[in-house]
């Protein structure tokens, strides 16, 4: 029996640094895209989000139900 513990299996599964590269290259943008992109996030800085009333109010209530620690 042998001493080595990668197994046959596992230096088949080895990633290179060109794979690496392609994979990057798979995921980069056409001018569109990112055209695209670029305005979502810029859409997505504006979202504000507000709590309906009814939520506040649950919020307070609960609040002003807990004993206040000295």
């Amino acid at each position: 029996m042998s001493n080595f513990t990668l197994s046959t299996l596992s230096t088949l599964c080895l990633v290179t640094d060109s794979d690496l590269k392609r994979s990057q290259q798979e995921v980069s943008l056409t001018r569109e895209e990112q055209a695209c992109f670029e305005d979502t996030k810029a859409v997505l800085d504006t979202v504000r989000f507000s709590p309906r009333a009814a939520t506040l109010r649950l919020i307070f209530d609960y609040a002003a139900s807990k004993p206040e620690k000295p």
